[in-house]
């Protein structure tokens, strides 16, 4: 690297953590990325989006930053890593056609050759000519062989390399839709498996329910012990998801603090039974601090519940769930809501 180049980057580098203690916000690798792209203006959709929020509301919140980097940072990189997989298998595809077309002209040549041969064997007077034409023709033939045995050789070479890259394409896909903190599915991940569980419910195969989970006063929790903590949270919570989940559910990092599970199969009155599985054991888990042993406190979840209904949409369940999810956080969090809760709850009494 020169020296200018090393100036250059530098002054970037400097420029980008002013930036991040102008605004108050963690200085970690993700969001040093990011605001160095935003300095060097190389991604001019990502500074629109970032000038439009500051201008609006003076500043960015973690979950908008945590957004932005999703939407435009790593989405990008990924994109152009499909890129270069994309290219690499469409010079495999060329490849193959051109020794598929080598065959096709060896075996037209071979063809060729043996009508010519028996063309000449028909006319031949004396055994002398009938071996000098059997001798070019076995010749002629030999060559192709060889030449067919190369290029099958080639083919499997080549359709090793594209197994190869589909691989890491498929690889490439599945990381474009899982989240980075948490390793569950991200919402570009949740919006297709929402999709597709909407559209086998239309066809009458498998109903579903939905949870939105919200971790109640995260950022007050980040404000006090930070970030990296704050991660250490959401993982905590992601691992709860996990193990309880079976395997044809799907659980997703909703966004931010806030979680989604689709239960396949599943009626409300049991997806309520679930969340409250879910909500005391994340509740029963004290959190603590390694390096001290000092107890954090408890974390505790507010949860939406809703199910699918004939002729929904996705997004018409999401949107009850955030209802009855907003309910749960009306009614002083660390609770389950869900439709018809009142009734429900009339009916107890």
């Amino acid at each position: 690297m020169s020296s200018r180049d090393h100036d250059y980057t530098l002054k970037i580098a400097q420029e980008t953590l002013e930036r991040i203690k102008a605004l108050s916000l963690p200085a970690d690798p993700a969001a040093f990325e990011l605001w160095y792209t935003y300095v060097t203006g190389v991604n001019e959709p990502l500074n629109r989006c970032i000038n439009t929020i500051i201008e609006e509301k003076g500043s960015l919140s973690i979950d908008e930053l945590e957004k932005i980097q999703e939407d435009f940072v790593s989405h990008s990189r990924l994109c152009a890593t499909a890129g270069q997989v994309t290219t690499r298998i469409s010079g495999e595809v060329d490849q193959i056609v051109g020794m598929l077309s080598e065959l096709i002209l060896s075996t037209a040549q071979g063809r060729e050759d043996c009508a010519k041969a028996s063309s000449r064997l028909e006319t031949a007077e004396d055994r002398d000519a009938v071996r000098a034409i059997s001798d070019t023709l076995i010749e002629s033939l030999r060559a192709i062989e060889v030449q067919h045995a190369a290029l099958e050789r080639q083919l499997i070479a080549s359709r090793e390399e594209v197994q190869a890259a589909n691989h890491a394409l498929a690889k490439v896909t599945a990381q474009a839709n899982l989240d980075s903190v948490t390793g569950l599915a991200n919402r570009r991940g949740f919006d297709a498996a929402l999709e597709k569980a909407a559209a086998r419910a239309h066809a009458g195969k498998t109903p579903f329910s939905l949870l939105l989970i919200d971790i109640d006063h995260f950022k007050l929790f980040n404000d006090r012990f930070g970030h990296l903590m704050g991660d250490t949270v959401l993982r905590l919570i992601s691992v709860a998801l996990r193990q309880s989940i079976k395997q044809q559910d799907f659980a997703a990092r909703y966004g931010g603090e806030e979680f989604a599970i689709i239960l396949s199969g599943m009626d409300l009155p049991t997806a309520i039974a679930f969340a409250e599985q879910i909500r005391t054991k994340i509740m029963s888990r004290e959190l603590k601090k390694r390096s001290t042993g000092a107890n954090l406190g408890v974390i505790t979840v507010s949860i939406g519940a809703a199910t699918f209904r004939p002729g929904d949409r996705a997004r018409n369940i999401v949107e009850r769930a955030d209802a009855w999810l907003y309910e749960a956080k009306n009614a002083g969090r660390n609770c389950t809501r869900y439709e018809n809760f009142e009734a429900t709850a009339a009916q107890a009494g």
